[in-house]
């Protein structure tokens, strides 16, 4: 091989060791939460869609005792096949490696909150579970799944609107804080697979956008410097850089197929794809939902 083209194919290859090496998080994510709830509706939710976020609050959290808390409460056993009693255990394990403590979990087994591919889960029963929850801990803000749910599953899409419901009527003290809802974007099919190339994007991207903001910011300083009337609207400002992003490195990866390993009953041939190729196995991007 030509020395030439050996350089390049090392520069490469250390461009995309470097890219996914270490964790990155966006500016803004969540607005100084204090206590975050993370809602899923089935056991191995936290390992194939959210571990860059889980990983990402727990390592804030274990700064300092002041720091972000998580939460988690999953709504069903996942007894679609009568392994409910298994996929809890396994659940119980896998949230042991992702490092969410025993005191701040909750799992759900309700008749009315069954693994069902075809049904969507009533708002109400939704609502008679999550609200009690969110009292007693003090939770600021909810994550869950957008409608659409990642993978389209009629569970899933049923979270948001449900808790949203319950955020709606929420009348309580004003010393409890009324709750923020977030979700998480589900993506095209065309870039649901694509593997370490996601990590790379996102942070590629985030890179874009917080230089841009820089470069806007000089710009606006360097006008208003030369006596032009330059204002930058109050919306723009709100705005922040971007949305919440989360971007896991190589050992958040690991960390998740660890504990996805221990969702042993679940990993038939298709997961093992999805845990290979996922994008949410790599990166996490919210919205509020309003």
């Amino acid at each position: 091989m030509p020395f030439p083209s050996f350089a390049i194919h090392v520069l490469v290859l250390s461009i995309l060791i470097a890219a996914l090496h270490s964790p990155t998080t966006s500016e803004d994510t969540f607005n100084g939460s204090r206590k975050i709830l993370l809602l899923t509706a089935h056991p191995d939710d936290e390992c194939l869609f959210f571990s860059p976020t889980i990983l990402a609050l727990v390592a804030e959290s274990n700064q300092c005792d002041g720091c972000t808390q998580l939460y988690s409460m999953c709504l069903s056993a996942g007894d679609a096949e009568g392994l409910g009693e298994i996929r809890t255990v396994e659940l119980e394990r896998s949230l042991d490696v992702l490092g969410i403590k025993p005191s701040h979990r909750a799992i759900i087994n309700h008749p009315d909150l069954q693994d069902n591919i075809t049904a969507s889960w009533d708002q109400q029963v939704i609502s008679d579970v999550v609200k009690p929850f969110l009292v007693q801990y003090g939770i600021d803000t909810v994550l869950t799944f957008d409608r659409q749910g990642i993978s389209g599953h009629p569970n899933h899409g049923s979270l948001p609107v449900a808790v949203k419901h319950v955020l709606r009527g929420w009348t309580l003290e004003s010393t409890i804080p009324h709750p923020k809802l977030y979700t998480l974007v589900s993506v095209p099919l065309s870039i649901k697979y694509i593997s370490i190339i996601a990590p790379i994007q996102a942070k590629f991207d985030l890179f874009t956008v917080k230089a841009l903001q820089s470069l806007e910011g000089r710009l606006v300083f360097l006008l208003r410097y030369l006596g032009f009337n330059v204002s930058v609207s109050k919306a723009r400002q709100a705005q922040g850089v971007t949305m919440p992003v989360f971007v896991a490195g190589i050992d958040g990866y690991l960390t998740a197929l660890r504990a996805m390993k221990q969702h042993w009953s679940q990993l038939v041939w298709f997961r093992w794809l999805n845990v290979g190729f996922s994008r949410y196995m790599w990166v996490n991007e919210w919205v509020e939902f309003r």
